[in-house]
């Protein structure tokens, strides 16, 4: 089978049952077997067995229900409105507060956790005391989603994770050091637009008028405690080297753990729940990611990635050219497909062109994490509006919904655009390590 027939099926299938409403990681699976049967027959299956275990008993793969039982004992432990209250006491007066602390909690949650929980604990926390207290709907359900999808790209990220995992030229490590400052810059530049919103238009986010005494303030920080504590002993064991990424998510595991009898928090419901939620999270994530390196084996065996690559290093075109391209297509299938997909569709293809090209590839992996979070907000697949619908209060519509992003969108893009143009946001952190 020619590379240009094996590309045509592989995609040309994928595209046609996702369009059927095919379950994503069974769109993969089903392509890539029916492929790889084409290719050298049935004896070729054994290609399944040996993908699942490879990718199941990888080093890095442990680093993912770590991280993410971290994150679901401190949510469960109740922490996430310890922290909204606490940090509320804080800016009370100030226009857009809330909002403004709604954000800083995602960041907080972000960094102890590896995945994105601040979508959930703050859409059923804070978007119901904003809209309580007169906010705007797009304000409050904007500042909601685009503060939980920050977790993608502030370290520990479960998408970097499988980014390191499929790509050999770059490092967990590295790759979280990586995205400290584009995250931190993307939620800087929300705050920023938040608080300048709220100021130029008073209706958007009234001041509110609460009595707040500087004890309450003070004896508030005891909640900012744990949380910081366990992200300078995670973050700051892998960046130093003193611990490897799985060995770090462990101990932030048990850290979490002792948070939640501290809290006295430890009964059967957290524990199972926080289990349950793990283990929904990491079969998704292991599932896609069997399935998508099932089908970049097939579609490597197969000869169409050195064919691609081969084809776009060819062009007698700046190089830029072909990166912003490169850019455009990721935006346009994030639309329509999982970003864990897409990274492990398009990743093992994009960076070796990308090096070839003379990019660094710890620069290029965080604008590619980067061109994914903006797929989380853009309709109609975006994973935040499918989210958000569903923990919404009554009366929030799609169409709200919907109007709420564009803000965050563009300034999204702007971040992704500003990496671009200046690399070293994304490889002066990686260096120093």
């Amino acid at each position: 089978m020619s590379a240009e027939l094996a590309t045509f099926i592989l995609f040309g299938g994928l595209l046609v049952l996702l369009a059927l409403g095919v379950r994503v990681f069974v769109a993969l699976g089903v392509v890539a077997i029916i492929v790889s049967i084409l290719i050298d027959g049935f004896d070729r299956l054994g290609l399944v067995g040996i993908t699942t275990f490879r990718v199941i008993t990888g080093d890095t793969m442990i680093a993912i229900p770590l991280f993410v039982i971290m994150g679901n004992l401190l949510v469960h432990s109740g922490i996430s409105d310890r922290l909204f209250n606490a940090l509320s006491y804080w800016l009370s007066g100030i226009r857009g507060s809330l909002a403004v602390v709604s954000m800083i909690v995602c960041v907080i949650l972000a960094m102890v956790s590896g995945f994105s929980p601040g979508l959930i604990t703050m859409g059923l926390v804070a978007v119901p005391a904003m809209l309580k207290r007169n906010y705007s709907k797009q304000l409050a359900l904007g500042s909601v989603m685009a503060g939980g999808i920050l977790g993608d790209i502030i370290p520990p990220s479960l998408m970097m994770i499988i980014m390191a995992s499929i790509i050999r030229e770059v490092s967990i490590g590295k790759l979280f050091a990586g995205g400290v400052i584009p995250g931190f810059v993307c939620a800087g530049l929300y705050i920023a637009y938040i608080l300048t919103r709220s100021r130029l238009q008073p209706s958007y986010a009234p001041a509110l008028a609460e009595a707040v005494s500087w004890r309450m303030r003070w004896v508030s920080l005891r909640e900012v405690i744990v949380p910081i504590l366990l992200v300078v002993i995670v973050l700051g064991s892998i960046f130093t080297g003193f611990a490897a990424p799985s060995h770090a998510a462990g101990v932030g595991a048990f850290g979490a753990l002792l948070c939640v009898i501290g809290y006295r928090k430890f009964n059967w419901k957290v524990i199972s729940s926080s289990c349950l939620d793990t283990l929904r999270i990491t079969g998704m994530v292991m599932w896609i990611l069997i399935a998508a390196t099932l089908f970049g084996n097939v579609y490597a065996t197969a000869g169409a990635q050195g064919m691609v690559e081969g084809l776009i290093t060819g062009l007698e075109v700046n190089r830029w050219l072909i990166l912003i391209g490169m850019q455009v297509i990721l935006l346009i299938f994030g639309m329509f497909m999982d970003d864990f997909a897409i990274i492990i569709l398009f990743a093992p293809i994009s960076m070796p062109i990308a090096i070839s090209l003379g990019f660094d590839p710890i620069w290029f992996a965080i604008i590619f994490i980067l061109n994914m979070q903006v797929a989380y907000l853009t309709p109609p697949f975006g994973w935040c509006l499918i989210m958000m619908k569903g923990i919404a209060p009554p009366g929030i519509s799609t169409a709200d919904i919907w109007r709420s992003v564009p803000p965050f969108i563009a300034m999204q893009i702007l971040v992704l655009v500003v990496t671009m143009l200046f690399p070293a946001l994304a490889t002066w952190l990686p260096g120093r390590i």
